[in-house]
């Protein structure tokens, strides 16, 4: 029985990935704001490995996973 596991509002890691950015390097908004893509996807990866190793173990695990987010929304509150 193939099995999807969805993860909704990954969109969702982008202020916190900026706010760590900021407090890590001691940059401003305006100059972490190039570096947020990659970071909210080191931190999305990181969230998924931990999700994939607590749905493993279940009598069905999921064969693949899908990251949704909704991008223009994000960047329409932040910017």
């Amino acid at each position: 029985m193939p099995v999807i596991a969805v993860l909704t509002k990954a969109d969702t890691l982008r202020v916190p990935a900026l706010n760590q950015l900021m407090r890590e390097s001691g940059l401003t908004m305006k100059e972490v704001k190039p570096r947020v893509g990659e970071y909210k996807a080191k931190m999305l990866s990181e969230l998924r490995g931990k999700i994939e190793s607590q749905l493993r173990d279940c009598k069905y695990p999921p064969k693949a996973y899908l990251s949704m987010a909704s991008e223009f929304w994000i960047e329409f509150m932040l910017w």
